[in-house]
Parts: structure tokens; C-alpha cells; sequence
């Protein structure tokens, strides 16, 4: 849900319109572009896919493309993905951030696909559940912390020819931020705050986010029937004083 004075901002959806989840939405003003969530279409992925039928990782990014639950965006997707796809690979990241809300797969999935230098904004807790599902799922797209390359060969030291790379040095770690509530701080032109709000996963928050002319509210997944319903009030009242001020 947004609330947004002006139009200054320019807000592009790639997922989550007439649906539950599936977040992508980018925020662009003449300055800086973030996103909000970047997650799994259930629906949508379900016309494709199954439990017993998945993406193909030796095809890299292409069946996520092919079948639109990515979007075609330059400057915002993994290298070695895209090498190996033969698609164009930026030398700089398009984006400045991806501010996640919560760590749902329908909010988050797709983190995998993300560059490893792209900062991710999450709380304490969300980073916790990311940590532990990269950790344990047997799933192959939940490099939600650490980016393992793929595809990629290095040469053999006692014999000719090349091998994998493999282990740790195909390993790197995110650019992961984690986040306090209530606490400012800036992505590019920017100015961000993250509110706590009840949800039935812990570290749910929403954002409220001020450009030079434009204040955007973000609530990601909320309720008011759960254990901390004062959580979420008291979030409704952080994101009704900058749009009274407007």
C-alpha cells in the first residue's frame, strides 16, 4: 500500500499489482533508484512451475525472464547469471538498495537473483530468517546472504584444462544493512525510516521514505488482530504526520 503526496517520484511495479505478494516495486526520482521487496509471484510462478517441475539454474536467469517473473531491468542482476546467458553485464549497479519489509519469499525469493553489490536493507530479525533458510533449504535459489558463483572455471594446478570453482572462494557475501527500528537513514537522495509492524513473521516492518519533494509510505504485510497490534498503530501515526505536514 502507498500513500504519496506529489509526483515527483516515479514508481514502477513489477510485481504485486491484483495479487497477494510478489513485491518489486522501484522508486525512482531524478537522483536515486531503490526497491521495495523484491519477491516471488506465487501465482504467476505457479503457472509455469510445480513442486516436481523448477526453473532450470544451469540455464541461469533466462526461464525467470522468459516467463516474466523477473523483470527485464540492466544494472540489477548477478554476473555470472548473465555471462552465462550471453546477456550485458553493467559495471555499476542501476539501483542504490533494495529495502525488503519482511522476510516472506513472497517479499524476498528473488534476492538470489540480485547482484552481490546491491545493498540489502533488512531488520535484525528478517536478516536472522534469511540467514537460516539460505542455511537449510536444499532449494537451488536461496543465496539470500551469500552469493555462491556458478558457472564459473578456474585452471587446474597439476593438470591442463580448468575445473569449477568451488567452495569458498566461490562465496561472497551480500551487502547486507542491517536496519533499527525508528532509526533515519539514507539510500542516495533518499531519506528512510523503518517502523515496526505486526505480522505473522518477526522484523515485519513498513517504511516511510522523503525525497526532495515527494513522502512515500510503504507498508508492506500488516495486521492489527495479531500479538502486537500497537505496533502497527503506532506505525499508522509515524505515516500520518508527514502526510498531514504536505
Amino acid at each position: 500500500m502507498f500513500y504519496i503526496n506529489n509526483t515527483m517520484v516515479s514508481i514502477d511495479f513489477y510485481g504485486g499489482v491484483d495479487e497477494i505478494g510478489g513485491n518489486k516495486i522501484l522508486l525512482t526520482d531524478t537522483k536515486s533508484s531503490i526497491f521495495l521487496d523484491f519477491g516471488m509471484s506465487f501465482s504467476r510462478a505457479n503457472q509455469f512451475f510445480s513442486e516436481f517441475l523448477q526453473p532450470r539454474k544451469a540455464n541461469g536467469i533466462l526461464d525467470f525472464i522468459e516467463f516474466g517473473l523477473l523483470p527485464c531491468i540492466k544494472g540489477i542482476y548477478r554476473e555470472d547469471y548473465l555471462r552465462h546467458c550471453g546477456l550485458p553485464y553493467e559495471e555499476e549497479p542501476s539501483v542504490e538498495g533494495v529495502l525488503i519489509s519482511h522476510a516472506h519469499m513472497d517479499h524476498s525469493a528473488y534476492i538470489h537473483h540480485l547482484r552481490e553489490d546491491i545493498p540489502i536493507y533488512v531488520t535484525q530479525e528478517s536478516y536472522l530468517i534469511l540467514k537460516a533458510l539460505e542455511e537449510t533449504s536444499r532449494t537451488p535459489f536461496t543465496e539470500l546472504i551469500h552469493l555462491k558463483k556458478t558457472f564459473h572455471f578456474i585452471p587446474k594446478k597439476r593438470n591442463e584444462g580448468y575445473k569449477r570453482l568451488q567452495g569458498k572462494p566461490a562465496q561472497i557475501k551480500r551487502d547486507v544493512k542491517v536496519i533499527k527500528p525508528y532509526k533515519n537513514f539514507e539510500i542516495g537522495n533518499f531519506k528512510i525510516k523503518s517502523v515496526s509492524v505486526d505480522h505473522s513473521l518477526p522484523g515485519a516492518c513498513g517504511y516511510i521514505i522523503e525525497s526532495d519533494d515527494d513522502t512515500i509510505i510503504y507498508t508492506g504485510d500488516l495486521r492489527f488482530h495479531g500479538r502486537r497490534p500497537k505496533t502497527t498503530k503506532k506505525f499508522v501515526k509515524k505515516a500520518k504526520r508527514p502526510i498531514q505536514q504536505l
